[in-house]
């Protein structure tokens, strides 16, 4: 049972009266429709349908139109009325048309083809053919794309048979099959076959600016935002940028500078930090095996591991003895990391590969492992970890 669309017919038109023809799941099925139903990189609508919230409008391959709501209380027959979340709507026409207007300069101004895109409620994104794209290339592209926007190019569409639309030389393929293929036309722009809603002229964009790009696929995308959006994130780009002027105490022309050499000391701190913490294992771990009770000539150390202290750095200073064994635990949130560590003869006094099973029985733990060195995690506390531990010494 099919909606008949009026969004092509009247895309600015917001609300609308239409009766509910059949009812499946949570989905209802209007006689008719301003909602656009998901598709071709395109959100689809959302917003009222007599008060209760719209959640999502998909069509399936047989064309009907399904209108998602959040909660079932209507009846087949029933009257109803839609409301669209018109900034919802209007910013995906927004940016529908830019993507046309984008892609249309990319092929003609430098030779890139469009692959894939896609909408999304913040950013649009135009997957290209280009396995490398310049950055001076796609800042071109912007003043390119908002000089379009500027000269209030008109956006209109097209019926064609597939003859007529395939002599026309498009930059892209068509998609459908038959006769009836809607095309959007950019005056002195772009003319594309598309099934999606545009805005009137290309005034009503407001503003394309570049937000980055992407590797995918071997291809580059490219990452724009769009109107009120576009606007908003260049804002809070400038916002950030003032903070870590003040933060830094350089101005703009200064600030990467600086902001590079701040990071350069971090990561000498950093690694001078993990130098320190790296001795400090190896001398608390030195001072426990010279405590430490031997079996036959190894000593066995059990170590309650500190919270602040990296059982990589533990790992670390394992190494460096000779001859030890090592049954090490440090409890952080709610559960315990444990380590066994077995040096050189400590092989002969605990073969882990073969307690494995029992041990992480007891202590509710997984992990593993190869010589010397075993890790995991554990439902279990500390004790109950060292007594299973000594359970499997021979």
């Amino acid at each position: 049972m099919h909606s008949y669309p009026l969004y092509y017919e009247k895309p600015y038109q917001k609300t609308h009266t239409a009766t509910i023809v059949d009812i499946v799941d949570s989905t209802l099925i209007l006689d008719s429709t301003i909602c656009y139903p998901e598709g071709g990189g395109q959100s689809g609508d959302i917003g009222l349908i007599s008060g209760v919230q719209l959640v999502n409008t998909t069509k399936d391959d047989d064309h009907t139109i399904y209108h998602h709501v959040v909660e079932q209380k209507f009846s087949v027959g029933e009257q109803v009325t839609i409301e669209l979340d018109w900034d919802h709507r209007y910013h995906f026409m927004q940016m529908h048309t830019a993507q046309h207007v984008a892609s249309g300069l990319l092929f003609t101004r430098f030779g890139i083809q469009t692959v894939s895109v896609h909408q999304g409620e913040r950013v649009l994104t135009i997957e290209t053919d280009a396995a490398g794209v310049e950055e001076a290339t796609c800042f071109e592209l912007e003043d390119l794309v908002n000089a379009v926007v500027r000269q209030n190019h008109p956006v209109h569409y097209e019926v064609h048979t597939q003859s007529s639309a395939q002599n026309l030389g498009l930059r892209r393929s068509i998609k459908v099959e038959g006769d009836g293929v809607r095309l959007v036309v950019v005056d002195d722009v772009d003319r594309v076959a598309c099934g999606g809603l545009h805005v009137a002229n290309t005034a009503e964009i407001e503003l394309l600016h570049y937000y980055g790009q992407e590797k995918i696929r071997g291809h580059i995308r490219l990452i724009f935002t769009v109107g009120q959006v576009a606007r908003e994130e260049i804002r809070r780009a400038e916002a950030a940028v003032r903070e870590l002027g003040v933060l830094f105490s350089s101005p703009l022309e200064g600030l990467v500078d600086v902001a590079r050499t701040a990071v350069a000391s971090a990561a000498l701190v950093k690694s001078e930090l993990r130098k320190a913490q790296q001795a400090i294992a190896s001398l608390l771990l030195a001072s426990l095996v010279e405590k430490a009770d031997r079996v036959g000539m190894v000593p066995v150390v059990y170590w309650n591991v500190p919270e602040e202290m990296d059982m990589k750095d533990i790992a670390q200073a394992l190494m460096e003895h000779e001859d030890l064994l090592l049954c090490a635990a440090k409890e952080v949130e709610g559960r315990m990391l444990w380590l066994i560590g077995v040096q050189g003869k400590a092989s002969a006094v605990l073969d882990f590969n073969t307690g494995k099973s029992s041990l992480l029985s007891a202590i509710e733990g997984k992990g593993g492992g190869k010589a010397p060195l075993f890790q995991g995690s554990a439902q279990a506390c500390s004790t109950t970890f060292f007594s299973a531990c000594k359970d499997l010494i021979q």
